[in-house]
């Protein structure tokens, strides 16, 4: 009886740890570590290198002797030859043939190894693209990631003017029936009450959206007890120490989409050389080893013939072959040329996507270093208008409190206030997301 109620308290306690680990609140890193091994992309990305590893392998392999070994057993019957005499025989017979064969691309204008230096390329193209779908993956994450964190900051704000609003609903009402304030304002502070509290519902829902978002880039299950935890926010105005010139200079270093574009281009080079080497001859040496036996031949004397065994036979019949093949390309059908012609329009094209991999990311980083400038300035001015507006908005909350305000006037100054700070947390966001992404784009990593 104890051990079963040492094992349900065993049970008990490791399914309570399980449901606090559930309801834990994400942090960015396990968001993104989620998210970086379940997204689809990423892991195709993965696959895709992996076949460019076996088509390596596969080159490699190519310049290693083929070796291949073949086998029959035949019975013949009526007039055939003999293959170990080849001498007519119209009795029936059977008849084994053993070999092996060898054969080894000795020169294929250099081919092969340019296919191994492509091979080699793609492979590492092929795993800073896996990279280039990281940050993508990481991107998102940090923008659905602050969504959720906005949201939530703008609903904590919408139920701080819902309960502010309902306390002034509580001293108007005692106003009113002291006869101190008209009914009018009870009925217009009621209102404002009514406006925060879809204000309410509507940052709610705003949130949940965001946090819907955020588990669908996860790939993990929508959960209504999904949270993410808050990290303290480093909201220090710092300027931009470096010029657009020197973030994009580094970032041309550091983001993996650059390496991947230009090894891409080198592997497209690889393949035209492939395409001419198409226009040298070709040496292939071979070797072949086999022997044969037949039941109807026979040793000895044609008086006294005796049998001859298999063994002794198949030891007896073995030849041996070395060959040496060149084979000189005078004219394909234009298939050679046509394969050269691709290969320079491919790598052209390849040229071309490379430049305008760096164009987009010029323009990224154009575009984020100015709005990181901009969003400085506006942060900046924000907290300033929110600094005026609530130093007014504690004013006209005092006089209306006393009577001295009409709530049509007081409700504009709240309204005002209200305003003021859902700017002020956009702003805040604002300028850390572009803080964030312009540090990205230098190769220092998003953390919270």
């Amino acid at each position: 009886m104890m051990n079963k109620t040492n094992l349900l308290l065993v049970v008990f306690i490791l399914a309570s740890a399980i449901a606090e680990a559930q309801n834990k609140p994400w942090t960015f890193q396990q968001c993104l570590d989620t998210a970086l091994q379940r997204n689809i992309s990423v892991n195709q990305s993965r696959m895709s290198n992996e076949l460019d590893k076996v088509a390596l392998e596969q080159s490699k392999a190519n310049r290693i002797p083929s070796l291949s070994a073949n086998a029959s057993e035949a019975l013949n019957v009526g007039k055939n030859v003999d293959p170990t005499t080849n001498g007519f025989v119209t009795q029936a017979y059977h008849s084994t043939n053993v070999g092996v064969s060898s054969s080894y691309n000795l020169f294929n204008g250099l081919q092969n190894a340019n296919t191994i230096k492509q091979n080699r390329l793609n492979v590492q193209s092929g795993q800073y693209d896996v990279e280039k779908a990281k940050n993508d993956v990481t991107l998102n994450i940090t923008t659905g990631y602050l969504q959720v964190l906005f949201a939530g900051e703008i609903l904590s704000a919408a139920k701080s003017q819902e309960a502010a609003t309902a306390a002034q609903v509580d001293r108007t009402e005692k106003m009113v029936n002291a006869g101190k304030s008209p009914e009018s304002d009870l009925l217009q502070i009621k209102s404002q009450l009514a406006t925060d509290n879809l204000s309410v519902i509507t940052s709610q829902n705003q949130l949940d959206m965001a946090k819907v978002t955020l588990m669908q880039l996860m790939e993990i299950p929508i959960t209504d007890n999904f949270e993410v935890a808050v990290p303290v926010m480093d909201e220090s105005l710092a300027g931009i120490l470096q010029t657009n010139a020197e973030i994009y200079q580094k970032s041309l270093s550091v983001q993996p989409q650059i390496t991947s574009a230009s090894l891409q281009t080198s592997s497209s080079e690889m393949a035209l050389k492939i395409a001419r080497g198409a226009h040298w001859p070709s040496l292939r040496l071979g070797a072949n080893l086999n022997t044969n036996y037949a039941s109807s031949r026979k040793q000895g004397t044609n008086v006294n013939p005796e049998g001859y065994p298999f063994f002794q036979q198949m030891w007896d019949n073995i030849g041996q072959s070395f060959s040496m093949g060149l084979s000189i390309p005078i004219y394909s059908n234009r298939q050679i040329q046509s394969n050269i012609e691709r290969a320079t329009i491919n790598l052209i094209t390849m040229q071309l996507s490379e430049q305008n991999v760096k164009n987009v990311l010029r323009k990224n980083v154009e575009q984020t270093y100015t709005d990181m400038r901009a969003s400085i300035k506006k942060y900046e001015a924000t907290k300033q208008q929110v600094a005026a507006v609530e130093a007014v908005y504690s004013n006209a909350e005092k006089k209306f409190t006393v009577g001295v305000m009409s709530a049509t006037d007081f409700l504009i100054q709240k309204n005002n206030f209200t305003q003021s700070q859902s700017n002020l947390i956009r702003a805040k966001y604002d300028y850390i997301f572009k803080r964030k992404i312009l540090d990205f784009y230098q190769g220092n990593p998003i953390v919270f």
